[in-house]
């Protein structure tokens, strides 16, 4: 009896074993069968990841600026620039003079003196004062600032800060030194000299607060700001300005930007500039470091083009120092899950992507956000989103969604 039970037994479990092995069997066939698939045919497949999509256009763009140029009467006589460039400066201040005659032969005197100051020092029986050791100390500082740039232009305003404030500490030594003294005569000596370069020159002040440039060009009163209908394609075409060329340094001139931000006028011709309406938003691209915010302020319409004016919130070195630079206009942009156009899979008007997992394929619902020829940028609908389309609870709880690094089905 046992015997017979135990046969029963034992041909249960070996057809329990028959069954799982072939179970087994069938699934490691139907992976080995996709995996040789996806093998076979790699361009089937794709990966989802997070991606970033855009609508550009590279044109070459005219920059317009509030700047008010300053020159004086001595302009031949080349000029000292107090302030430098790319510094803000006040209303009154000064920006640079101009050389007075003479000036040459003047400051080679005065560098002799420096010598024969310092020589006459080293014999002086020095009390330092608490005005010297401030004065000292501001040296100091200021033969560190030196050590840590490469601007030539503040280095140069350094140096003349550090002679200004040795000056000033020889003057003390001098004024404490007994009258008559070689070391008082000396600074007597270099004090005339001073009155002679500040007496003859002519200083520049601003006439309104702003960025100080050297770069002018003579367009700063041909490319106003204050009305942009005088910007026509045959306009910019006379002007015969080269993209890219830096503006040069003027010897005679110096101007101030006004205000920190800029306009950017630009021919175009493309179907989606000759869509643009006025108050959009785009992004300017001057290089991979620089992307700013602008909007279109005008457009000026042209026989088959336009002059779109935008309005860049911002005055990065760049748009100061070119009249007219390459830029790149990007329409707009979005970041998300990057798929091919060629995967999205249309059904009444709704967008579905074929989701591959362990070899198991399903349509999953998608959200098309942006595209373009080639991709699109997709997400997965909210649960509101799909309430408002029509779907029930049960069916919101039971639809796939699409996450990164899912495969996706590819049309053959």
């Amino acid at each position: 009896m046992k015997s017979k039970v135990q046969k029963k037994i034992n041909a249960k479990v070996v057809i329990l074993r028959i069954f799982v092995i072939i179970l087994l069997t069938a699934l490691v066939g139907y992976l080995i069968f996709n995996s040789v698939k996806f093998f076979i045919s790699p361009t089937d497949i794709f990966v989802v990841e997070e991606g970033v999509l855009d609508s550009e256009e590279s044109v070459d763009a005219y920059v317009i600026r509030n700047e008010i140029v300053l020159q004086g009467n001595n302009y031949m006589n080349g000029m000292e620039k107090v302030i430098v460039e790319g510094s803000r400066v006040a209303k009154n201040e000064p920006v640079f003079r101009y050389y007075v005659n003479g000036e040459e032969t003047i400051k080679n005197e005065i560098n002799e003196l420096d010598q024969q100051i310092a020589e006459a020092q080293k014999n002086e029986k020095i009390s330092y004062s608490t005005d010297i050791e401030v004065l000292k100390g501001k040296i100091k500082e200021l033969e560190e600032k030196i050590y840590s740039t490469n601007n030539l232009e503040e280095i140069n305003n350094y140096k003349k800060e550090i002679d200004d404030y040795t000056y000033k500490v020889s003057t003390i030594v001098g004024n404490s030194s007994p009258k008559g003294s070689y070391l008082k005569e000396l600074i007597d000596k270099k004090t005339d000299c001073l009155n002679k370069l500040t007496e003859g020159a002519e200083e520049i002040k601003a006439s309104a607060s702003g960025t100080v440039s050297y770069r002018v060009d003579n367009l700063e009163e041909v490319f106003t700001a204050s009305d942009f209908n005088y910007l026509t394609e045959d306009f910019l075409n006379s002007l015969d300005l080269k993209s890219g060329e830096l503006i040069e340094t003027s010897n005679e001139k110096g101007k101030i930007i006004t205000e920190f931000s800029c306009y950017l006028a630009v021919v175009m011709n493309s179907e989606t500039a000759m869509n643009a309406k006025l108050n959009d938003k785009v992004k300017i691209e001057l290089d991979t470091e620089n992307k700013l915010n602008a909007s279109i302020v005008q457009i000026n319409e042209g026989d088959n083009s336009r002059i779109i004016i935008f309005k860049v919130d911002d005055l990065p070195e760049k748009l100061m120092n070119f009249r007219k630079l390459p830029i790149n206009v990007i329409w707009w942009e979005e970041t998300g899950l990057k798929v091919p156009v060629s995967a999205l899979i249309e059904q009444d008007g709704k967008y579905y992507l074929e989701r591959n997992r362990a070899g198991y394929n399903v349509n999953v619902l998608v959200k098309v956000l942006k595209q373009n020829d080639s991709y699109a940028i997709v997400t997965n609908y909210t649960t509101s989103e799909l309430q408002e389309m029509g779907y029930s609870y049960k069916e919101i709880k039971d639809m796939y969604i699409i996450k990164q690094y899912d495969k996706i089905k590819l049309p053959k």
